[in-house]
């Protein structure tokens, strides 16, 4: 996965919002149903072919979304607590310049839930991470009204 080297700035994420594809909002639904099935690596890989075929700067957008699902991905099945924090990091810190919003998806939400199991994760071995109730883990947020993008 590339860097991202530069963020838009708000209005040009509002200015591009519209022209969004359908295709593109279709894989971002995918990967959130794919998501809240605790399938976070189907959830990383359905967001990726969107950011794939994206050109224009808001590809960020979805670059954030793919390290988390990759951060709770390592939560549950490769077990690396490290690659957990180092993931939800990246991804908080790429979707804190899409807040409070974007595409329908409650990115504040989002944030806040990737931030605080992060927290809890720090420091904590494999072990604890296997002993996390799943259900307790996040789902993802769309806003509330939003027609799922």
């Amino acid at each position: 996965m590339a860097i991202v080297e530069s963020f838009p700035t708000r209005a040009e994420q509002l200015a591009l919002e519209p022209s969004v594809s359908a295709a593109a909002r279709a894989g971002l639904r995918e990967g959130a149903a794919l998501f809240d099935a605790r399938r976070y690596w189907d959830a990383h890989e359905a967001w990726e072919e969107v950011w794939q075929e994206e050109p224009r700067p808001i590809r960020s957008f979805y670059q954030g979304l793919i390290q988390i699902a990759a951060g709770f991905h390592h939560w549950t099945v490769t077990r690396r607590p490290k690659g957990v924090q180092i993931l939800l990091t990246a991804g908080v810190e790429k979707l804190e310049w899409y807040a409070p919003h974007y595409l329908g998806v409650d990115v504040d939400a989002t944030i806040e839930e990737a931030s605080r199991r992060r927290a809890l994760a720090a420091g904590r071995d494999v072990a604890w991470l296997d002993a996390y109730p799943r259900e307790s883990l996040p789902r993802f947020r769309w806003l509330p009204g939003a027609p799922s993008c």
